[in-house]
C-alpha cells in the first residue's frame, strides 16, 4: 500500500511517499481502508521531536475515517464494511497517512449515512477533546464567561460552541481579523491577541474578568490567561503550541484564590464516559447542532504541505488528507 513515511526527524521535507506492507488488524481489531486522515499538530511536533519522538521508519497518523475491510479475531463480523471514524492514541493504532490502517473496535464511531467520510475525519480527536474540556474538566455553568485561546482552530471552534451549548459566555482569541471572524460567526466575542487584550477583557467584562480560561498555546499566553481570571477563576492548559508554560508558585494564586489545572485526552480511563462522548458528539453532528470546520482537504501526497500549512498557522478548522485522491 501507499504511505507517507518519515525516516528521521527535520522539517515537512522528511515526510515522503513510499509503498510498505499493508498492516494486519490483531484480536480486537479491525483493518480499515481509509478514505480520509486527519492531520493534528500533535503529528508535526512529534516529527520534530518535541513531543513523543518516533521511531522510525514512522507513519504519522492516528485518526482516520472509511471502510472496515478486515477483522482480527474475537471481532464480530457485524462491522466488515462499516462505516467508520476513530482516534487512538499512538502505538495503539498504525499511522494513517496511508491507504490502510488498523485500529480498535473500542475506538470507533460508527458513521451515518449522512456523514461524510470527511466530516468522519475531522471529528474524533478534536471533538473528544473539545467535549473532554467542556464537560469532563470543567463545570460550566450558565452565564459563566470563558475564554477560549485560538478559538478559531478546530479544537477551539468546537469548544466554543459546547461552551455556548451550556449557556456560558464565550471571548474566543485569535491571531488575525479574518480567525476572527470565524468565532463571531460561531457566537462568540472575539478578540485578536494583543499586549492589551487583558484589558479589552476587563471591559467587556466591566472589570471582573473570566471564570475560565482553556489555554492550548502555552509559554505565550500563560501571563495574560491567569491576569485575566476573575476571583475564583481556573486556567486549565491542555497544550503547549508555544512552548511549555512556566512553573506557577501559589503566592501567585492567592489573592484571587486561582486555579490552575490541565487536561489531556486519555480515553482509556473512562471507558464508558467516552463512548458516550462519540455517542453525543455523532448525534450533534448528525443533528446539526455542532459544526466542523474542514479547512483544507489534500491528496495523501501532499503531507509535507499539510504540515507547512499547520505549522505557519495559516489554516482554520481541519485539515485533511485524502489517500484516494
Amino acid at each position: 500500500m501507499k504511505a507517507i513515511v518519515a525516516r528521521q526527524l527535520g522539517s515537512p521535507e522528511v515526510l515522503n511517499m513510499e509503498d510498505v506492507l499493508r498492516p494486519e488488524p490483531g484480536a480486537g481489531q479491525v483493518l480499515v481502508r481509509l478514505l480520509a486522515t486527519g492531520v493534528n499538530f500533535a503529528e508535526t511536533e512529534r516529527r520534530r521531536g518535541t513531543y513523543m519522538t518516533p521511531a522510525f521508519p514512522w507513519c504519522p497518523g492516528s485518526e482516520g475515517a472509511g471502510h472496515v475491510v478486515g477483522l482480527g479475531p474475537g471481532v464480530s463480523e457485524e462491522l466488515l464494511e462499516a462505516r467508520v471514524a476513530f482516534w487512538v492514541m499512538p502505538p495503539a493504532v498504525s499511522g494513517t497517512y496511508a491507504e490502510y490502517a488498523v485500529a480498535p473496535v473500542d475506538a470507533l464511531f460508527r458513521l451515518p449515512e449522512s456523514l461524510s467520510f470527511e466530516v468522519g475525519a475531522a471529528l474524533p480527536l478534536q471533538g473528544l477533546t473539545a467535549y473532554g474540556l467542556a464537560f469532563f474538566a470543567s463545570n460550566i455553568r450558565a452565564g459563566m464567561s470563558v475564554l477560549v485561546h485560538a478559538a478559531a482552530g478546530g479544537i477551539g471552534q468546537l469548544l466554543t460552541q459546547l461552551v455556548l451549548r451550556q449557556g456560558g459566555r464565550v471571548l474566543g482569541t485569535t491571531s488575525t481579523g479574518d480567525k476572527a471572524e470565524v468565532v463571531a460567526a460561531l457566537g462568540a466575542e472575539a478578540l485578536v491577541h494583543g499586549p492589551d487584550l487583558c484589558e479589552r477583557i476587563n471591559a467587556v467584562t466591566e472589570g471582573r474578568g473570566v471564570d475560565l480560561v482553556f489555554d492550548s498555546i502555552g509559554r505565550v499566553t500563560q501571563a495574560q490567561s491567569l491576569e485575566a481570571l476573575a476571583p475564583y477563576g481556573e486556567l486549565i492548559h491542555f497544550g503547549e503550541a508555544s512552548g511549555a508554560p512556566a512553573p506557577i508558585h501559589p503566592d501567585q494564586l492567592y489573592d484571587r484564590c486561582l486555579k490552575v489545572s490541565a487536561f489531556g485526552l486519555d480515553v482509556d480511563r473512562d471507558p464508558t464516559a467516552w463512548s458516550t462522548a462519540r455517542h453525543d458528539l455523532l448525534q450533534w453532528v448528525e443533528r446539526g447542532e455542532l459544526k466542523l470546520s474542514i479547512s483544507l482537504a489534500m491528496p495523501l501526497a501532499e503531507a509535507a504541505e499539510a504540515h507547512r500549512l499547520l505549522e505557519s498557522r495559516a489554516t482554520t478548522g481541519k485539515v485533511i488528507l485524502l489517500p484516494a485522491a
